[in-house]
């Protein structure tokens, strides 16, 4: 599951670019509100199909909501990118969403004399870095780096659940947000920023057992000639993926070194 619901503001004006010899995308830089103290968070949106002749409509400065977008992250360039969705043009009365789930494998232990990976503070409060590897289609994964953090007071405590549980090779669910940390380097005195994915929640994949039997519907649905229409008729617009229709399944073919997922035992953070 690659599932992605945020609200942004538009730093420029939507373009439309070729991503293919015969299909199009339109292209615009956004930018999403700051979570807490974090910095804004800068992503680049691509949209498709009908959906994309709407949002070429929208113009610089725009508040926008994302509805079903999925998350990719480039290797090569180490950038988040946005693809898909439903686009609404919204006020600065809508509520601000920024939700990302991601269904996939973890790819490494962790370490807990690595600093990187796990390490509690002095008051307590624990920090947990692991790195989720999400499928994208025809044998390729995308690889996101998510840490989860927790206090001594917290009830669920996000980090000690995460190394206690997570191995290489577990499958995992997280529920989390995008959030960007910035600083001036003191040696360079050069404005820097990473982008990553805040754990809020998450779910292990059920454990196979010896002997389950197959799952099968218990219940049919009445049929009925009286059958009112719902909201007047109108139907949900399809086609919010299109490329699994043209290019049979899968997201589309992005610059970058996307691949099967490596073994990665030393990932870094």
């Amino acid at each position: 599951m690659n599932f992605v619901t945020l609200c942004a503001q538009t730093a420029e004006a939507p373009r439309e670019v070729y991503i293919s010899a015969n299909s199009t995308a339109t292209r615009c830089l956004v930018l999403l509100p700051p979570v807490s103290n974090k910095a804004p968070t800068a992503i680049e949106l691509n949209v498709y199909g009908k959906n994309a002749e709407r949002f070429s409509r929208v113009t610089k400065g725009s508040q926008i909501y994302i509805h079903g977008a999925k998350l990719r992250f480039d290797l090569e360039t180490k950038t988040y990118s946005l693809h898909g969705g439903i686009i609404a043009q919204v006020n600065d009365q809508f509520p601000i969403f920024n939700t990302v789930i991601l269904s996939g494998r973890c790819v490494k232990d962790i370490d807990q004399q690595d600093a990187r990976a796990f390490k509690t503070t002095a008051d307590g409060t624990m920090i947990c870095n692991q790195t989720l590897a999400v499928n994208t289609g025809r044998n390729q994964s995308d690889l996101f780096n998510f840490y989860a953090i927790n206090s001594a007071e917290d009830k669920v405590k996000q980090a000690e659940l995460l190394v206690n549980f997570t191995r290489k090779g577990v499958g995992l669910t997280i529920q989390g947000r995008i959030v960007t940390d910035a600083w001036v380097d003191k040696d360079t005195k050069e404005r820097r920023s990473i982008t990553k994915i805040q754990l809020a929640s998450m779910t292990l994949a059920p454990k196979a057992q010896a002997g389950a039997q197959e799952i099968k519907p218990q219940t049919t649905v009445a049929a009925s000639d009286n059958v009112a229409p719902l909201w007047g008729g109108r139907t949900a617009d399809e086609g919010t993926d299109p490329w699994n229709v043209t290019s049979g399944g899968g997201l589309p073919e992005l610059p970058g070194q996307y691949g099967t997922a490596p073994e990665l035992s030393n990932e870094p953070f």
